[in-house]
């Protein structure tokens, strides 16, 4: 294992394209803004009020996407440790983690370029959760990584599907 701890960041396209819908979207909502403005007619009330709504949606929208662009800028995609697989959702401040000893099996989804990540929950049921890397860079290095990590974690190659693994005795 290289390390403890391993990041991944997001691609950069991530950053970038959020970064253009914040320019766009402000662009829109201004352009919405002074059409809304020059069509009033004075003194009507509506017209206002509808005013006062898409500025609050387009700053709500702005600030949405402002938060997702630092998110993809500042923040990790995904971080293994010895513990856990740490996942950073665009949407949310905290990142979310597996731990390596609730994974049950892990195979790549067919026809994307996803993971599937079977995870035992405290009711002891399992649960599916999907880990996109089209948007993790490095992915080939990540994947190699998390390989290590598995098999440290006592999971075993699945000799039916490629780049499968699974926790020995568990069936799907």
């Amino acid at each position: 294992m290289t390390g403890e701890r391993e990041e991944f960041p997001f691609r950069p396209w991530v950053g970038r394209s959020c970064r253009k819908a914040m320019v766009w979207g402000v662009g829109v909502v201004v352009l919405m803004g002074v059409l809304a403005w020059l069509t009033r007619e004075p003194g009507s009330a509506p017209l206002s009020r509808a005013f006062g709504v898409l500025v609050f949606y387009g700053s709500l929208f702005w600030l949405t996407l402002v938060k997702i662009w630092w998110t993809a800028s500042y923040r990790p995609a995904v971080e293994l440790d010895l513990e856990a697989l740490a996942y950073q959702p665009l949407h949310t401040f905290r990142p979310r983690r597996l731990a390596w000893l609730d994974v049950l099996a892990l195979t790549p989804r067919k026809g994307t370029s996803s993971l599937r990540f079977v995870v035992r929950k405290r009711s002891g049921r399992a649960k599916e959760f999907f880990l996109n890397l089209a948007v993790v860079e490095r992915g080939g290095e990540f994947l190699q990584a998390l390989e290590k990590r598995l098999e440290t974690a006592g999971l075993v190659p699945d000799p039916e599907v490629k780049r499968g693994w699974r926790r020995p005795g568990w069936e799907d």
